[in-house]
C-alpha cells in the first residue's frame, strides 16, 4: 500500500496543478489519438475519449519492466497493482486491469478526473467534508473543489513533525482516512504529470528519477514512453506491445546492478502476482473441507471413498499452492513474509495445516483435516477478500526487524503458537456441537484429545516465542520486558492456555469444560494477534500498527461467544434432566 506522506505542496498548488494543461508528452500523442475519441456534440461542453479496457493486449513487457517505488526494486506491474489498490480501494476498478488502468489515466487524465473512483469508506469522513454518505466513490474533481477537505490539507501542511501534545490520539482511523484521502489525489497528480512513474535509473542515494528528469539519461526513456503512450491512444496494439519491450530493455540496461539474480526476482514477482497462488489455495480448502465433511456422514462405501479422495486430493493441491506462494514471497522479498498482518494471516493458515498433518499422521482422525481445511480457507478468503486492510503488498522492513535470524525465531515461532491454538479453537467448537447434539462418547473424547495436543503445540510455541522477542527486544531496544501491550498480551495468552492445560491434566475441567476454555481463550489470541495492532495502536511494537476490519473482528467474538453460550445452555438442560 502506498505509503502516506505522499501529499507534498499547498492544496492551492495542487488545484492549479490538476487543472493546467496536459504534460507535453500527453499533448504530443494526442494529436494522433483520433480513434478514441467522439465526435464532439452540438454543446460547449468539453469533448472527453472515448476510454475502455483494452482487451487482448498484452502488458507482459510492460508489466517485466523494473521500477523503483516503496524503498525497492519491483516489476511495474506490482507498482500498478499497489496503486491502483490504494487509490480504488480494490485490486481492480470495474473491469480494468491494473497496468491498463494506470495507462489510461496518463493518456486521458481529463476523462479520469470526473469519473467516480476515490473511495471513501468511512461514514464520519464524508460526514465531515459535507459529502453524499450514501456513496463509495468520489471523482477527484469533486475533491479538489471540497473547501472543507482544502481547510483541512491546509491545516496539515502547518502542521509540523512532533507537534502532537502527549497524550493525544496516535492512530485516529478517521485521521487517517483524510490523510489518506488527500494522498490520493496527490498520487493521481503525480500519475498524470509523469511525476509518479520512476523509471529513469539513477546510481546517486536520491532513487531513480521520473518522466520529467532534465537529464541526458532520461532522454530515450522518455522518448519511448512518448511513442508508447502514443500507441496506445491511438489504438496500436502492435506498436505499444513492441514499445514496451524496447522500454524494458533500456530501463534493465540503464539499472544499476541489475544482473540475472535481479530479473530472476523480476520474473518471480511478475508470476506470483498473475498466478495469485492463495487465491487457488483457498478454492481448494474449501473443497477438501466440504469433501472431508461429507465423508464423516455418508454410509455409502463408494461415495465416502470418494469424497475421502477428493478431500485428501484437495487438500494436497491447496496444502502445495499455499506453500509455493509463501516461498515466492520469501524469494521475492528475501525474507520471513510475516511482517504484517496479511503476511501474518497466509504464515498462520499455513501453520495450522503443518499441525493438522502432523495431527493426522499420529491420529488418523478425517475431522483434523476438514477443520483445519476451513479455517485454512478462512484465513486466505479474508486476506483476499480485503486488501485495503490486510495490506497484501511486498515492503522493506522496518529498521528495527532488519535481522532475519530474530525475525526467524522469535515471529515465525510466536505466530505458529497463534495457528496451534487456532486449530485448537477449530476443534473446540467441533466438541462442543458435537457435546450439544450428543454423540457418541468416544467420538467427544477423541475430539478432546486432539484439542488437547495441538493446544500443547501451541502453549511450547507461543512460550518459545515470547522468551525470544524478550531477548530481541534487549538486542533492540536494551530492555528484556517492558510491559509493551503486545508483550502483555502474548504473556496473558500463554497464562489462559496454562490454566486450560493444567485444568485438563488435574481434571478439574472435564470434556464440556475443556471445550468452553480452548474456545474462549482464543480471544486473548486475537487480542494479541489483531486487537493490540488495530485496536489500541499503542506500544513499541507500532510497525504492526493499522485500522479497519475492528466491526468484523467484534462481530466474529460476539458470535463465538453467543455460540458458547448456546451450547452451554444446550448441555445444561440436557444433564439436568
Amino acid at each position: 500500500m502506498m505509503s502516506n506522506s505522499i501529499f507534498k505542496g499547498t492544496w492551492v498548488a495542487l488545484v492549479l496543478a490538476m487543472n493546467l494543461v496536459a504534460p507535453q508528452w500527453v499533448q504530443s500523442a494526442e494529436v494522433d489519438s483520433s480513434a478514441h475519441v467522439q465526435s464532439a456534440p452540438a454543446s460547449s461542453d468539453p469533448v472527453l475519449p472515448h476510454v475502455a479496457p483494452h482487451r487482448g493486449w498484452s502488458f507482459k513487457e510492460l508489466g517485466l519492466t523494473p521500477t523503483l517505488s516503496g524503498g525497492r526494486l519491483k516489476p511495474f506491474d506490482s507498482f500498478a497493482r499497489e496503486t491502483v489498490l490504494f487509490e480504488t480501494g480494490s485490486r481492480k476498478f470495474e473491469s480494468w486491469e491494473p497496468l491498463d488502468l494506470l495507462f489510461s489515466w496518463i493518456a486521458f487524465p481529463t476523462y479520469w478526473e470526473t469519473r467516480n473512483w476515490i473511495k471513501i469508506s468511512r461514514d464520519d469522513v464524508k460526514r465531515q467534508l459535507g459529502l453524499d454518505e450514501s456513496r463509495m466513490i468520489f471523482s477527484p474533481d469533486e475533491l479538489l473543489k471540497n473547501s472543507i477537505l482544502a481547510q483541512y490539507a491546509e491545516q496539515m501542511e502547518r502542521k509540523e513533525p512532533g507537534s502532537m501534545p502527549p497524550g493525544a490520539e496516535k492512530n485516529n482511523p478517521r485521521e487517517q482516512e483524510l490523510r489518506t484521502v488527500l494522498d490520493k489525489i496527490s498520487l493521481f497528480h503525480g500519475l498524470v504529470t509523469g511525476r509518479s512513474w520512476l523509471l529513469v535509473p539513477k546510481v546517486s542515494a536520491e532513487g531513480w528519477g521520473n518522466l520529467l528528469e532534465h537529464t541526458p539519461d532520461a532522454v530515450p526513456i522518455q522518448k519511448s514512453f512518448i511513442q508508447l503512450l502514443k500507441a496506445y491512444q491511438s489504438g496500436d496494439q502492435t506498436e505499444f506491445e513492441g514499445v514496451s519491450k524496447q522500454l524494458r530493455q533500456q530501463v534493465q540496461s540503464a539499472a544499476p546492478g541489475f544482473d540475472s539474480s535481479t530479473q530472476s526476482k523480476m520474473e518471480a514477482e511478475h508470476l506470483y502476482q498473475q498466478f495469485r497462488p492463495f487465491l487457488y489455495a483457498w478454492v481448494f480448502y474449501l473443497i477438501a473441507a466440504i469433501a472431508w465433511v461429507f465423508s464423516t456422514v455418508l454410509k455409502n462405501s463408494n461415495s465416502l471413498k470418494a469424497s475421502v479422495a477428493l478431500g485428501y486430493t484437495a487438500s494436497v493441491i491447496a496444502f502445495v499452492s499455499h506453500s509455493v506462494g509463501f516461498g515466492l514471497r520469501c524469494f521475492i522479498a528475501g525474507r520471513p513474509p510475516v511482517t504484517n498482518m496479511y503476511e501474518s494471516v497466509i504464515w498462520v493458515s499455513l501453520g495450522v495445516m503443518v499441525f493438522a498433518w502432523i495431527l493426522y499422521g499420529i491420529q488418523r482422525n478425517k475431522t483434523l483435516l476438514s477443520v483445519a481445511s476451513f479455517l485454512a480457507c478462512f484465513g486466505l478468503v479474508a486476506g483476499d477478500a480485503a486488501p485495503a486492510i490486510l495490506d497484501p503488498s511486498i515492503n522493506p522492513l522496518v529498521p528495527v526487524l532488519r535481522s532475519n535470524y530474530w525475525l526467524t525465531v522469535h515471529v515465525l515461532t510466536i505466530t505458529l503458537g497463534y495457528a496451534a491454538f487456532a486449530l485448537t479453537f477449530g476443534l473446540a467448537n467441533v466438541a462442543l456441537f458435537q457435546i450439544a447434539r450428543r454423540a457418541a462418547k468416544q467420538k467427544i473424547l477423541a475430539v478432546n484429545q486432539l484439542t488437547y495436543r495441538s493446544m500443547q503445540f501451541g502453549v511450547v510455541f507461543i512460550a518459545a516465542g515470547t522468551i525470544l522477542g524478550g531477548v530481541w527486544a534487549d538486542y533492540s531496544w536494551g530492555r528484556f520486558w517492558g510491559w509493551d501491550p503486545k508483550e502483555v498480551w502474548a504473556l496473558i495468552t500463554l497464562l489462559c492456555y496454562l490454566v486450560i492445560l493444567h485444568g485438563r491434566y488435574t481434571n478439574w475441567m472435564g470434556p464440556f469444560g475443556f471445550a468452553v476454555g480452548s474456545a474462549v481463550s482464543f480471544m486473548s489470541v486475537v487480542m494479541a494477534w489483531y486487537g493490540v495492532n488495530f485496536i489500541l495502536g499503542a506500544g513499541l511494537h507500532s510497525y504492526g500498527f493499522s485500522t479497519g476490519g475492528t466491526p468484523w473482528v467484534l462481530g466474529f467474538v460476539v458470535a463465538e461467544l453467543v455460540y458458547v453460550a448456546a451450547t452451554a445452555l444446550v448441555h445444561r438442560r440436557a444433564t439436568s434432566k
